[in-house]
């Protein structure tokens, strides 16, 4: 399974929190909890978003019911995450991923509502992958290169040149620049690669379906 190891590691063992409102988002399985009923809004606007987006890149919107959870703090260093095998995702309130938000980072050029429904995309992009077929423990770089690519493909064609242009890459990137080494000592830098590499693809979307079908897969077994 294209499963991000690392990362659920943080969380596994961790009860569903309760929160004091849901909402069901219309035309989608997914059950939105949240504080406020706005964030809950904003998360199935997104979703809604995705799905439309994901069928357009032949990139399987989840089937089975998604539980999203909008909370007030997580692990350090971390603004959201799937937990895989469970269709369930927790990610931060705005208010609170703000103040995690570097002015360095990768999606600095993002207001915090695009940027908190852009990871909302990016999660849900996982989810699509949960049940993908991975030949080594995990596929952490494959799965992270679609969830940013996705989550940067749903922001606005303006948004996309900003970050685009944040990212410095007036070159061809190379698959060799995609590995899950890169990911964990610069997510950011991974995001930025990953969204130039996939905009360099003749037909990005195409090379989405080829990485669903396994015909691609950026990662390699490691001893």
């Amino acid at each position: 399974m294209l499963r991000r190891a690392l990362i659920t590691a943080l969380v596994v063992g961790f009860a569903f929190p309760v929160l004091s409102g849901e909402q069901r988002c219309d035309g989608l399985d997914i059950t939105v909890n949240a504080e406020h009923s706005a964030d809950a809004e904003s998360v199935c606007a997104a979703s809604r978003r995705a799905a439309a987006q994901f069928a357009r890149c032949n990139l399987p919107f989840p089937t089975d019911p998604i539980r999203i959870d909008v909370i007030e703090d997580m692990s350090p260093h971390c603004v959201a995450v799937y937990h895989c095998g469970e269709d369930w995702i927790e990610i931060l309130a705005p208010k609170q991923m703000q103040s995690r938000r570097k002015e360095e980072g990768a999606f600095s050029s993002l207001d915090t509502g695009r940027y908190f429904q852009s990871v909302v995309v990016h999660e849900l992009a996982h989810a699509a992958l949960d049940s993908t077929p991975c030949p080594f423990e995990t596929c952490i770089a494959t799965s992270e290169y679609v969830a940013y690519a996705m989550q940067v493909l749903s922001l606005d064609a303006v948004a996309q040149s900003q970050f685009s242009e944040k990212a410095g890459l007036d070159r061809r990137v190379s698959i060799d620049e995609l590995s899950m080494m890169v990911y964990l000592m610069a997510p950011g830098r991974f995001a930025q690669k990953a969204w130039i590499h996939f905009t360099q693809r003749d037909d990005p979307c195409g090379y989405i379906d080829q990485i669903v079908k396994g015909v691609v897969l950026l990662d390699t077994e490691r001893f």
